[in-house]
């Protein structure tokens, strides 16, 4: 496994990936120190791979893109943030979920039930939360997008200040 601290306008964010694609991707902290320190805990909590995705197949991560697209979308520039993903170190049902999070468009939201219905499990939008709150591969799998079925925000591991803030990048006001 891979990883860098790369610089964008809102601070430094850590990254990890294999050769399948993102493991970690951290929202922005002030310092690079802090943003090696956010990685560590979160490495150590990774589970053992759960299927696929060996280190060395697939596409690795462009590094120097990465940063330049973050860092457009902090300026709050449109941009389309399709890097791969590991998948290996999600369940069956949290990569099912967070494959249907990390397709939701660009200044759009859905909510957990929404997701609940889309991966066959209708009346699972707590099981969606759960799967949502395990994502480690922030704005690329775009879990500040899912909302709760009244219009609110519902959660956000990384707290709702942050939340607001990554959805009044894409123009949404909730």
């Amino acid at each position: 496994m891979e990883k860098a601290v790369i610089e964008t306008p809102a601070g430094f964010t850590g990254v990890c990936w294999t050769g399948a694609g993102l493991v970690v991707l951290n929202l922005p902290a002030p310092t690079v120190d802090e943003a090696e320190l956010e990685l560590r805990p979160v490495l150590d909590r990774l589970p053992s791979r759960t299927s696929g995705g060996v280190a060395g197949e697939g596409g690795g991560i462009d590094v120097k893109r990465l940063e330049s697209e973050i860092s457009q979308y902090f300026r709050g520039r449109r941009v389309d943030l399709s890097f791969p993903v590991d998948w290996s170190y999600f369940t069956e049902f949290r990569r099912k979920v967070l494959e249907k999070v990390y397709a939701v468009p660009w200044g759009q939201v859905v909510s957990y039930g929404r997701i609940a219905v889309e991966v066959g499990s209708p009346g699972g939008a707590r099981a969606v939360g759960g799967a949502v709150g395990s994502n480690r591969v922030l704005l690329v799998v775009p879990c500040h997008r899912v909302i709760a079925h009244d219009g609110t925000l519902g959660g956000f591991g990384s707290g709702l200040d942050w939340k607001r803030r990554l959805l009044r990048i894409e123009g949404i006001d909730i």
